[in-house]
Formats: C-alpha cells, sequence, structure tokens
C-alpha cells in the first residue's frame, strides 16, 4: 500500500512536489484556519464552554472548574487575568492563544526536515485534522495535555527524562495521560528504565505537593471525586446502540444533562452496558501492563514503538470508556503526528520488509483520524440536539455518530496492528543487537 505522502520528494510529480515544501504547508495551514475561524464565527454555540472557564475565574460558584485538575486550567486562568471579566475579550484571546500553540506545534513537526517524506506527511495531517476538529480544536482545553503528550513522545529518543517529566505534566493536567506511563517501562536491567520512571514520578509528586499546598487537598483530589458520578454518555461507543435504539424507539430510553456536565442516556440495558464498558476498559489496562511487564522483563524498547503505543493506548481508551465527550478526538491528532513524522527505516532487508506495512497503516491512521474528527464536528455543535433533544426528528446526525464510533473502532484495532508491528520490530532489532 502506497501514497504520495510517503513518496520521496525527487520522485514526486511536479505538482506534488510544490505541496512538499514548507511554505506550501504554511500557506495550507493558514487557509484551514481561516476555514476553521469562518466554523466558529458561524456556530458560536461551544463557545458555551469558554464561558464557564471565565466563570471559573470571576464567578461566584466555587465549584466551577474544580471537575479539571487545578494545573489543567492554568491556562485559562493566566488568560483571564490579562483579559478582565470581559467575555468577548476573553474568547478572542483564548482563540488566539490556542492558534498560536496550534502554529507552534506545525513549526516543530516542520524543524529540521531535511526535505523528509514523513515531516511532511505529519504537517499536512496536522493541518487537515485542526479544521475538521472544528469548534473543540480551539475553544476547548484539551490541546493543552494532548500538546504535552506529543513533545513526551517527541522526545523519548533524546530527552527521555525531560520526555518523562512532560507526560507526567500532561498527567497532572487532565489525568488520561497517567495511563501512558506504562510506555516508559523499559527492561529492568536499564539505568535510563529507572531514570524514566523517576522523572515522571518525581513531576507528578512534586506537581502535586505544589497544588495541594497552593490550593488546599480538596481540590488536589476534587477531581477524582466527580468520575465517581459519571453515567453513560450517549457520545460513547458502548451508548451506540442505545442511542439509535432511543431515535427508532422514542419514550424507552431518556436523554438529558446529568450531574456530570454532560449529556446521559438511560434506560433498559444500560446498566449491563456500564459493567461491560467497565470490563472493556479493565482489558485495556491489562494490555498496557502486559506491555510495560513484557519490556521490563524482556526488554526491547524503543522511542517510535512506544510513541505508537500512546496512540494505541489512547484510541483503547477512548474506544472502551462510557465517556466520551466532542473533544476527545483532539487527545490523538498530535501524538498521531509525532508518530507519523518518524522516518520508516529501509535500511536492513527486514526493514525494506515492513515498510510497505508501516506505510499503509500510517495512511490508513491519518485519513480514519481527519474523517473521525470531521463527522465528530458535523454531531458537535451542528446536529448535536437531535442527538439527545429531538429524538426520532432527525436520524442524520445520529447516524453521523455511528459511522464516527465506527472509525473510532477502526483505529483501534489498526492502531493495535500498527503497535504490534512496531514491537515485533523492536524486540528483534534488540535480539539483533545483542547477538552481534
Amino acid at each position: 500500500m502506497s501514497c504520495w505522502c510517503w513518496a520521496h520528494p525527487s520522485t514526486l510529480n511536479p505538482p506534488l512536489k510544490t505541496i512538499v515544501k514548507v511554505p506550501a504547508v504554511w500557506a495550507g495551514w493558514a487557509n484551514a484556519r481561516v476555514l476553521l475561524i469562518a466554523l466558529l464565527l458561524g456556530n458560536g454555540m461551544p463557545g458555551g464552554d469558554l464561558h464557564y472557564y471565565l466563570e471559573g475565574v470571576y464567578g461566584d460558584d466555587s465549584s466551577a472548574m474544580t471537575e479539571y485538575p487545578q494545573p489543567g486550567t492554568w491556562p485559562s486562568v493566566v488568560l483571564a487575568w490579562l483579559t478582565g471579566d470581559n467575555a468577548d475579550n476573553y474568547r478572542v484571546a483564548f482563540t488566539v492563544m490556542m492558534l498560536l500553540a496550534d502554529a507552534l506545534f506545525l513549526a516543530l513537526l516542520l524543524r529540521n526536515n531535511d526535505g523528509r517524506r514523513s515531516v511532511f506527511a505529519a504537517a499536512w495531517f496536522w493541518v487537515f485534522f485542526g479544521t475538521a476538529a472544528g469548534h473543540v480544536f480551539v475553544w476547548r482545553l484539551d490541546l493543552y495535555p494532548a500538546l504535552l503528550v506529543a513533545g513526551a513522545g517527541g522526545l523519548l529518543a533524546t530527552y527521555p527524562r525531560i520526555a518523562s517529566a512532560l507526560l507526567a505534566w500532561a498527567t497532572t493536567v487532565k489525568l488520561w495521560p497517567g495511563v501512558l506511563a506504562a510506555g516508559l517501562v523499559g527492561a529492568a536491567r536499564s539505568r535510563t528504565t529507572w531514570q524514566r520512571l523517576a522523572a515522571f514520578c518525581g513531576t507528578i509528586v512534586g506537581t502535586c505537593l505544589a497544588v495541594a499546598a497552593l490550593t488546599g487537598v480538596d481540590r488536589l483530589v476534587s477531581p477524582l471525586s466527580y468520575q465517581e458520578a459519571r453515567g453513560l454518555q450517549i457520545e460513547s461507543l458502548a451508548a451506540t446502540w442505545h442511542v439509535l435504539q432511543a431515535h427508532r424507539h422514542p419514550g424507552t430510553w431518556e436523554i438529558g444533562y446529568a450531574a456530570s456536565k454532560s449529556y446521559e442516556i438511560t434506560g433498559p440495558g444500560v446498566g449491563t452496558t456500564l459493567t461491560l464498558s467497565t470490563i472493556a476498559m479493565v482489558c485495556a489496562l491489562v494490555w498496557m501492563v502486559a506491555v510495560a511487564a513484557s519490556h521490563l522483563l524482556r526488554g526491547g524498547w524503543d522511542a517510535h514503538s512506544t510513541v505508537v503505543f500512546f496512540v494505541a493506548a489512547i484510541l483503547l481508551l477512548i474506544a472502551t470508556n462510557k465517556v466520551f465527550s466532542p473533544q476527545y478526538i483532539v487527545w490523538l491528532g498530535p501524538i498521531l503526528a509525532v508518530a507519523i513524522r518518524a522516518e520508516i527505516p529501509r535500511e536492513t532487508p527486514e526493514e525494506k520488509r515492513l515498510a510497505p506495512d508501516r506505510t499503509g497503516l500510517r495512511t490508513i491512521m491519518a485519513i480514519l483520524a481527519v474523517a473521525a474528527a470531521a463527522l465528530g464536528t458535523y454531531i458537535y455543535p451542528y446536529g448535536y440536539d437531535y442527538v439527545w433533544l429531538h429524538l426520532g426528528e432527525n436520524l442524520r446526525p445520529v447516524y453521523a455518530l455511528v459511522v464516527r464510533n465506527l472509525l473510532i473502532l477502526s483505529m483501534t484495532l489498526t492502531a493495535l496492528m500498527w503497535h504490534r508491528l512496531e514491537f515485533t520490530a523492536a524486540r528483534t532489532a534488540a535480539q539483533s543487537t545483542r547477538a552481534d
């Protein structure tokens, strides 16, 4: 399986050579983000999240934003201090802040490109993904931890301790990156394994102590207690069948805004589905621990296979979770771009044999991710009222939700295949090195 994105620039047709250049990527980014801004101006409903962030600083509700870990609120808090209690100024400033972070990440992707095909594939993926993700890309805070995870993935090979600290920082920002720490585990006999883990744990402990000292222990643990109240969210893969049936048989299932500050579904079979979702999540966590244990006991750790592990683990978290909010797709984009950016090795006969599979898996993942992000934007904000409120009146957004969730499932399976390939290749390379 091949794609122009992976061909060497010197072998491309003239029209394709044009876009495999840094100025062309930046021009594409500018045009794509103009389209994104048009989407923001055309439908401002998701801007309510920004109002909530501002209220978390200037409002009277002491519980506002307490479902977020304290470090996860820092960008919004600092920005609110700078803009003052003015919703319009805050919205513009928040949008600019996120677009600057977006542009900085693209610049880092393009840095030291040496004309490498994988760099431009990653950059163009990022250009399309950001606009496809729509409002949640720039009007939610989820890009913050996602970029930290991408930074960790990008630095694993050269600065493993800094990478581990970034992953820990991401964990204190949004909790979910914590499970990715399983990817830091290498051979027990390797000193770098313990350096990575020490950097991760030390950063976690230091940040938590600082938060507890500044805001109190209750604020430190408030995000954990918030998780206890979660039901079956309507966008989760586990809820897909129930939501579809709720539209086909109105009145049997109920969908409403829950105490968890999300839209949840209740009705026949939901309790069983919640149990199955929990079992699936446990299985996903067992897989992550098994990967870590294999590396600990048998070695074979390398940076690139770990980045692919991050991709697979994030998708497993999303696919098996009883919770799925529109912005979760943003978690995937930055680290997938880092994984795509890595050059496909072709030095040994074995690497040449695996190159087409690696190319195919990357291409599939990139296409599916952009498609899933675009469908997510159609669902929220454009069709969301027809998913949760007007049951049975317009099934197009519901069918889009079904397709989006099938794409997430397909990406998860593809990512597991990709990780298996990279895991095996890394193990084989390590054994070959020991034999030499």
